[in-house]
């Protein structure tokens, strides 16, 4: 586990506005509004059902789940997902077949499952409504209209429309992957069933960092307040490495960086893993300098880490997703 999220609510309010159309619904009003999206829906979709507060489901685009159903008490959901404005401009897509089709396709980009938080002030109501009534394994498109696209909660679509604020109508096509009820410990869990899968580790490190040193005689502890070099390779935990320090590994995976210095990269050694600095300045991760601090000199290890110590429940970019546990194979070479 382009890709940076999430909480869906706020990463998704960037839907596009409604094209074609002489007024916004900045400048109309909430009846205008509605007006305006039963003409549109009325003559692009008039197969279109209508569900619940407002959402309409399009019938010939949803795909039946096997496994178990959506549940709204649950606040971690797993789904993958691609948004369009009502004109068809996707504005935001975490599934490969889509990317492939657009021709926006990188190989070292994040597709699949992301991390979605549901419920009063966090989602969407037209989100949660959109995966009402879903079952793991299942997909459905929906038109969600703009006063839906709120985090607050009403009881009649008429107080949704009275409310309705400055987002815009899009359609969203979901994929549900599943759901947690503790996204910290299954995050944790996963990881340690990798690591005892890759690395025969089953135990974390007085730090919480999973560790598996393939030196294996380690030598002497690196002195405080020195400088050593480094060789590390980082990967999410399907294996696609999104940063390197060795220039084959980087074409490898398509992530090269033309005019970029592949080489290893001094980091000073200070008392405590906190003041670990990369590059002369760069400060790390708490996972990356609590990993690195446990290595010896001339040693090779590997370590993996959740989010709570890498990029967060946000990822960084398009190659991490939020809640992304991370690997790092790193070496400690000689200063070249």
């Amino acid at each position: 586990m382009n890709k940076t999220t999430l909480h869906i609510a706020l990463t998704l309010c960037a839907a596009a506005t409604l094209t074609g159309c002489a007024r916004s619904s900045a400048d109309t009003t909430a009846d205008d509004n509605k007006e305006y999206f039963d003409a549109w829906r009325s003559i692009n979709y008039p197969d279109a059902q209508k569900k619940g507060l407002g959402i309409y489901i399009l019938p010939d685009r949803e795909v039946a789940g096997s496994g178990a159903a959506w549940n709204r008490n649950l606040p971690c959901s797993f789904v993958s997902y691609t948004i369009q404005s009502l004109s068809g401009a996707v504005s935001y897509n975490s599934e490969e077949a889509m990317a492939r089709q657009l021709g926006t396709y990188d190989k070292a980009d994040y597709y699949g499952p992301q991390v979605v938080l549901t419920g009063t002030g966090v989602s969407y109501a037209g989100l949660d409504e959109l995966l009402d009534g879903m079952k793991v394994g299942g997909s459905r498109t929906a038109i969600i209209p703009s006063w839906l696209m709120t985090t607050s909660r009403y009881d009649t679509e008429e107080e949704y429309i009275a409310h309705i604020g400055s987002a815009s109508s899009a359609i969203y096509t979901i994929t549900l992957h599943g759901q947690t009820s503790d996204i910290k410990q299954w995050a944790y869990t996963t990881l340690q069933d990798y690591t005892r899968r890759e690395w025969a580790v089953s135990d974390t490190t007085t730090t919480g960092v999973f560790f598996k040193s393939f030196t294996p005689e380690a030598s002497e502890a690196v002195a405080s307040d020195s400088t050593v070099y480094v060789n590390y390779t980082g990967r999410r935990l399907d294996g696609q490495v999104f940063d390197t320090t060795i220039e084959k590994v980087a074409k490898d995976n398509n992530i090269y960086v033309s005019g970029k210095t592949y080489a290893p990269v001094p980091v000073v050694w200070n008392e405590t893993a906190t003041e670990i600095t990369l590059n002369g300045s760069t400060v790390v991760t708490t996972g990356f300098a609590e990993g690195l601090y446990q290595m010896h000199q001339d040693e090779k290890a590997a370590f993996a880490f959740t989010y709570d110590k890498g990029y967060g429940t946000s990822g960084s970019g398009t190659r991490i997703p939020g809640y992304a546990s991370l690997i790092f194979e790193v070496e400690l070479v000689p200063a070249p």
